[in-house]
């Protein structure tokens, strides 16, 4: 547990301050821009338990684009959108608590981790992989090794035969 939520505070760290610049442009162009994106974004939405043997997600190239597109969800939960509330609706009872750690309180189920900040805003979700078959294999067809995507409200880190990690970019650690 304290592995995972280790790289997840790195991967937020290391990421913010490797992508700390932000860039201004024209509202209106950035509203009729992202109106036209919107339309044409890949999705896709898992359901169940992700870390089983014969998972074929990591071999659907639609499950990386959505991943790059910021529009994952698991359950119909999305990373920096979704809250607490959501989950319980969602998910219900199968949830089970695992601990608190630099002020994001995480919960597991299926073999998924989700955190939740103060403000119970769903911002770290962690797929774990090490029981799907040829997940190393599957993941490096998509990506480089432990690859990061830089999605408009995400970043999504992989590490094969372990996780991936799908972090809010607007995140906040407490200490």
């Amino acid at each position: 547990m304290n592995k995972y939520m280790k790289v997840l505070v790195a991967t937020g760290v290391s990421a913010g301050l490797l992508l700390g610049g932000v860039t201004l442009s024209d509202v209106t162009d950035q509203t009729a821009q992202a109106a036209k994106e919107e339309s044409q974004k890949p999705y896709y939405n898992y359901k169940g338990t992700f870390n089983h043997k014969e998972n074929d997600a990591l071999k659907d190239k639609y499950f990386y684009q959505a991943l790059a597109a910021d529009n994952f969800k698991y359950e119909g939960l999305k990373v920096g959108q979704s809250t607490k509330a959501d989950m319980d609706k969602v998910l219900g009872k199968n949830v089970k608590m695992i601990g608190t750690e630099a002020g994001i309180s995480y919960y597991e189920t299926n073999d998924v981790i989700l955190g939740f900040d103060n403000n119970q805003k769903l911002v770290d979700l962690v797929l774990k992989v090490e029981k799907i078959k040829d997940s190393q294999k599957d993941i490096q067809e998509h990506v480089d090794r432990q690859e990061f995507y830089d999605a408009d409200t995400t970043q999504v880190a992989f590490f094969p035969d372990e996780v991936i990690a799908i972090t809010a970019k607007d995140r906040v650690v407490t200490e």
